[in-house]
């Protein structure tokens, strides 16, 4: 019963965000993302809270409120324009994004052996996919966590879809999805900040041991794709930087294990600089560095 009142309240936000103009979602969605921080969700506020406090140490108490607060509203503004997707076509994106670093995208689909994009949970992920599909015209395939409630999950892949997005279950048949599209010389994007299989490497993450997916190295060294961390930034007016960074380089001495152990911490050091400059927009409920998000 609880898996179905929230597969009827997605279709309500589905259908509100249909209807209603952008400006006035934003409103609501401050509304409710401070009552979700404040009151119904002081878990994951919590959580946010001590993710925060590992990524800003010397930040004061009150400092941390406020970040972990817009934390949770630049994902209730994130909600809202996912399921408006279908109202974001070409015009949207060129009034309203601007891309950075897009030749590093050409450069390596010059050569011929595809692109891995690798991003994490930071403010609209997704748009930053769909404006590389839409603006640039790349034929992009994305690797995705699978919801377990299957009708949820279907009113997920369609909002992608509409993107132009084609879309891979991360925990079946994402693998072989993903290099037949790098073997067509087409980007493929994977998040590379979350490891729901448990089996990826530890590296250091400010200052930490942590875990994370293997997945971004292993696509690159088994193809030769270059490796390109990326970024869907939110400015002060809604608007977006989706921002390419340069190769993560692949090592020329030690084995696979290895060099993929030294890719994954290059990448999580650029997921954490971009962190340090956006604090407000690393969308994380649970504790990063105990590893123990599932997909739901």
């Amino acid at each position: 019963m609880r898996i179905y009142l929230r597969y009827l309240l997605f279709r309500v936000l589905i259908a509100l965000c249909d209807l209603l103009p952008q400006r006035f979602l934003y409103f609501a969605a401050l509304r409710l993302a401070d009552l979700n921080y404040y009151w119904l969700d002081r878990r994951g506020g919590r959580a946010v809270e001590d993710n925060l406090r590992v990524v800003l140490p010397e930040a004061s108490p009150e400092r941390l409120a406020k970040e972990a607060r817009w934390v949770f509203r630049n994902f209730a503004k994130y909600l809202t324009e996912f399921f408006r997707f279908r109202h974001f076509g070409p015009a949207f994106f060129r009034t309203n994004m601007a891309m950075f670093g897009l030749e590093h995208i050409e450069a390596a689909l010059a050569a011929g052996r595809g692109c891995v994009v690798s991003s994490a949970h930071l403010s609209n992920w997704e748009l930053g996919a769909a404006g590389l599909s839409i603006m640039e015209g790349k034929k992009m395939t994305v690797s995705v966590a699978m919801h377990r409630y299957g009708r949820i999950n279907d009113l997920f892949m369609r909002e992608r879809e509409r993107m132009g997005l084609r879309v891979a279950d991360m925990e079946r048949d994402a693998a072989r999805a993903l290099l037949r599209a790098l073997r067509r010389n087409e980007v493929v994007g994977v998040m590379g900040d979350r490891d729901p299989t448990e089996q990826g490497v530890i590296i250091r993450f400010f200052g930490r041991p942590c875990r994370f997916p293997q997945g971004p190295a292993r696509l690159s060294l088994a193809t030769g794709a270059p490796l390109v961390p990326a970024f869907c930034l939110r400015r002060s007016n809604d608007s977006f930087s989706c921002v390419f960074h340069p190769p993560i380089p692949i090592p020329a001495a030690g084995d696979r294990a290895e060099k993929v152990c030294r890719m994954t911490q290059a990448f999580a050091d650029v997921i954490a600089e971009t962190i340090r400059l956006h604090p407000e927009q690393w969308a994380v409920f649970y504790p990063f560095w105990e590893g123990n998000w599932r997909p739901e």
